[in-house]
């Protein structure tokens, strides 16, 4: 596709115009960041993608990242030109630094490295200077921008001419020897069937634990389903008869859909419950009105006496929202460590000469009961708790084990 600097100029144009009109968390990051939309436009206005698209699409993104708003970003191609890659590995931020999560036990080359190292080096630069460099997918805290550039180690989404990087790590076992691996990148398969994004278990006669790692729920076909959803949620809890004790666990959470939240809400209280406190523009953009509440009806009988909700980083979007809204019941408490604040109601645009998408969010959320903005704060934990490296090595859950103490 021939794509001319006027072309170029034409979209920049239009995209500025809707960041402005409909942008909900502009002065959210204006006052946050320091973030100003005008000189990031005007930077990107002096790119030159001499004819091609995806040298754009690059620069594009760049731009985006440095507004600070995790929904306002790229979104997948009309063309699906991106490659999906992934390197078999999986880190984790702990309070020593980056660790290793997960290694594919099929990769040869990742069998000398433990659960627990830490990532000391990228391409022989330190890990921490390279993970804040990194300009990919943009996040609304510096919590999650860095969660994000953990992960991008770990599955990447190339456009055409980019390679999948990095090509050398360099892992710190706990006896302080170093352990040099390549990353095998290999293109991403989708999962046949998709794992189930709801599970359960007993702890004990009166406690369980319900692990919630997606609101975007996916049959056995790959399609979101929210049929699924309620079919994963009710064996859940039928499984769990008899506990009144519940923790549920949101951790690595990022989202998906409202309907699918709304569906684990009305199972666990027996009273309205204050749903979200949201803000939305007029008709056609301009000023964001009044926060508004939106109340669900109850479906639980009973309601669990007591409610523990996991959060981190990777807690985001609708599942902010849904920890907030449970967090407001009586006998709950969020556990963990801040959750990634970002919530918007994302809008895709496309954009007229290019036909690249741009997500914008919309709209502003706040606490139940208050007008305290999700977006860029996030959500504290009552009982602060999270894993470091030796717990991974070793096997541990500090945070399942604060909230469970949490209930004697």
């Amino acid at each position: 596709m021939s794509y001319q600097r006027s072309d170029w100029l034409a979209d920049l144009d239009f995209l500025e115009g809707a960041v402005a009109l409909w942008w909900a968390g502009r002065a959210r990051h204006a006052e946050l960041d320091g973030t100003d939309p005008g000189a990031v436009f005007s930077a990107l206005r002096a790119v030159e993608p001499a004819g091609d698209l995806w040298a754009g699409a690059r620069a594009l993104r760049g731009g985006l990242w440095a507004l600070g708003d995790c929904h306002l970003r790229l979104a997948p191609s009309v063309m699906g030109a991106e490659t999906g890659w992934q390197s078999g590995l999986a880190f984790a931020p702990t309070p020593e630094g980056p660790a290793l999560l997960w290694a594919d036990p099929a990769i040869s080359a990742y069998r000398a490295a433990s659960v627990g190292d830490l990532l000391t080096a990228i391409d022989g630069v330190p890990a921490e200077k390279v993970l804040a460099s990194l300009r990919l997918r943009p996040g609304s805290t510096p919590r999650q921008r860095h969660l994000f550039a953990l992960q991008s180690l770990s599955h990447r989404d190339c456009l055409p001419g980019e390679p999948p990087l990095p090509r050398c790590l360099t892992l710190t076992d706990a006896r302080g020897h170093d352990l040099t691996l390549a990353p095998e990148w290999r293109t991403q398969a989708p999962a046949a069937p998709p794992p189930p994004a709801v599970r359960a278990r007993r702890i004990g006669d009166r406690t369980g634990l319900i692990t919630v790692r997606s609101f975007a729920c996916r049959d056995r076909t790959g399609q979101i389903s929210d049929a699924e959803m309620a079919r994963q949620l009710d064996a859940a809890l039928g499984g769990l008869e008899g506990c009144d004790r519940l923790a549920i666990d949101l951790r690595g959470n990022g989202g998906g859909r409202d309907e699918q939240a709304r569906m684990l809400a009305t199972r666990l209280t027996g009273a309205p419950l204050v749903w979200m406190r949201h803000a939305h523009p007029a008709p056609y953009g301009g000023e964001l009105g009044r926060f508004q509440d939106l109340i669900l009806t109850p479906t639980a009988t009973p309601q669990p006496s007591g409610l523990r909700l996991l959060i981190d980083a990777g807690t985001a979007s609708t599942a902010e929202i849904c920890a907030a809204a449970l967090a407001a019941l009586p006998g709950a408490a969020l556990v963990g460590s801040p959750s990634g604040g970002a919530v918007g109601d994302p809008v895709e645009f496309r954009l007229p000469r290019s036909l690249l998408g741009v997500f914008v969010p919309v709209a502003r959320y706040a606490r139940p009961g208050t007008d305290a903005p999700i977006e860029g704060a996030g959500l504290l934990p009552a009982i602060e708790a999270a894993p470091g490296a030796v717990d991974l090595r070793e096997g541990r859950d500090p945070v399942l084990d604060a909230a469970l103490a949490s209930f004697d």
